[in-house]
């Protein structure tokens, strides 16, 4: 099951969380859609129930991250998503973070600043190298890493983004632009009312 958020302002109270089921690489199977406050801590919670609501749910071999943040610096704890869901979790990243950078942002913005810190830096990362020569930047948890290496590298078929995440993103990406062509009313911060 492969996690992205939609855009966002910071403005906005919270951002489109959607949940990918995909077997293979690239076999379509279920979705689910929620919403994590912007610069909350609420990610964890909001992934952790929308794999409990999940049907596929009892044969998910892993949860897939587009990193460790969602809805601006909402930090997802990786170890407690693991235990509460009881699926190994692996985060990807194209980059290696900059600690500095990460830690001067954190500070200037967020009076919890070290819990996010804690959070961000506690999963090791591991660089994944893929058949095209590319490389990925990944936080493991509940697995071997050399499982995840082969997770990642069977499910990256072009580029350097595994097609489960692609798809996640795609649909994430899409989704305020349906919103717009379909006429749907939404609220001010893109979330229909109620």
């Amino acid at each position: 099951m492969a996690f992205d958020d939609g855009p966002f302002r910071f403005g906005d109270a919270s951002a489109l969380l959607v949940g990918l089921v995909v077997r293979g690489q690239g076999y379509l199977e279920g979705a689910q859609f929620d919403r994590a406050s912007v610069d909350a801590l609420d990610s964890t919670d909001v992934i952790a129930r929308m794999v409990a609501a999940c049907p596929q749910r009892t044969s998910l071999k892993a949860l897939l991250l587009d990193g460790l943040t969602f809805a601006g610096f909402n930090v997802v704890d990786l170890e407690d998503l693991r235990a509460r869901t009881g699926v190994p979790v692996v985060t990807v990243v194209d980059k290696v973070p900059d600690p500095d950078a990460i830690i001067a942002a954190l500070r200037g913005r967020f009076p919890d600043w070290e819990e996010r810190w804690r959070r961000l830096r506690s999963p090791a990362l591991h660089r994944i190298d893929l058949p095209d020569g590319g490389a990925l930047t990944a936080h493991v948890s509940g697995c071997a890493v050399e499982d995840a290496r082969e997770l990642l590298r069977a499910m990256t078929l072009r580029g350097h983004l595994p097609e489960a995440l692609r798809m996640a993103h795609l649909v994430a990406s899409g989704m305020p632009r349906l919103a717009e062509v379909a006429g749907w009313s939404v609220g001010h911060d893109g979330a229909p009312p109620g």
